[in-house]
């Protein structure tokens, strides 16, 4: 079981085990077709690990980011919740490899902080999960907070709400999943060092561009994450070469709306 139940910011609402399950196996889908092998991951072409069910980003010493940085968050949060990570391992540690040959090599030779690490992320798979179901929790009063200033809390919180609830009042798993996933994929989209070209592509930049006239708020959230990401790739520094993960995040854009 990953955790018994989860309240959410919006009202006290809650999601069953089977649930939660359900929407931490759809995340680790996306993130790393669902193989142990992808838990302590480096994307050729990038500068961080992606570690972990969600993928959080682990930095290097040597090449900071300037967008969020989950692992040590992550880290910090499970860890307080009884995990028990290898003695070398600890929030305020870089990333152990500095780049992704020296990640490669890791890989292939099995190392022991690799294997370490590994196994780590496999047997706290529900922390994890708990941790991006925290994290939309204590960002979505941030993001309807931004959205106010901009005129636009309304257009937000009726969306956030199509979304997370069902037509009886209930909550709705597959619209949780959505706005867990998106979050812990691409942000908030409120954190001003993630702008290109002063353009954002988090979760707030999706919901304000719902088709209000779309009765599926699945696809209406699906085809804006479409329009958002697809301009994220054209507005990113072509060294960056976004281009190359279009298809994979439409693909994603699609498990919000069409059966899986």
């Amino acid at each position: 079981m990953i955790f018994s139940l989860f309240t959410l910011h919006a009202g006290d609402l809650r999601l069953t085990d089977a649930q939660a399950n359900q929407i931490a196996r759809k995340i680790w889908l996306n993130e790393g077709s669902g193989k142990r092998d992808k838990l302590v991951w480096w994307n050729r072409g990038e500068e961080f690990a992606s570690v972990g069910i969600g993928h959080f980003i682990w930095f290097t010493a040597g090449q900071p980011m300037w967008f969020w940085e989950a692992f040590p968050p992550m880290l910090t949060y499970i860890t307080a919740r009884g995990a028990k990570p290898p003695k070398w391992l600890n929030p305020k540690l870089h990333c152990v490899w500095n780049s992704y040959s020296e990640w490669r090599k890791a890989k292939k030779n099995n190392t022991k902080k690799m294997r370490e690490l590994t196994a780590f992320m496999n047997r706290t798979k529900g922390l994890q999960a708990r941790f991006m179901l925290h994290r939309l929790n204590s960002a979505f009063p941030r993001i309807l907070a931004y959205a106010k200033a901009r005129g636009q809390g309304k257009i937000v919180e009726r969306n956030y709400t199509r979304l997370l609830y069902k037509k009886n009042g209930t909550i709705d798993p597959r619209g949780a999943y959505i706005l867990i996933d998106y979050i812990n994929f691409k942000g908030d989209g409120i954190n001003k060092g993630e702008r290109y070209q002063g353009k954002g592509w988090g979760l707030y930049q999706v919901l304000t561009r719902m088709d209000p006239k779309d009765p599926n708020p699945y696809r209406a959230f699906a085809v804006a994450g479409k329009k958002v990401l697809d301009r994220l790739t054209k507005i990113a520094p072509p060294e960056r070469r976004l281009w190359r993960f279009k298809k994979g995040w439409f693909n994603r854009m699609d498990t919000y709306w069409k059966e899986r």
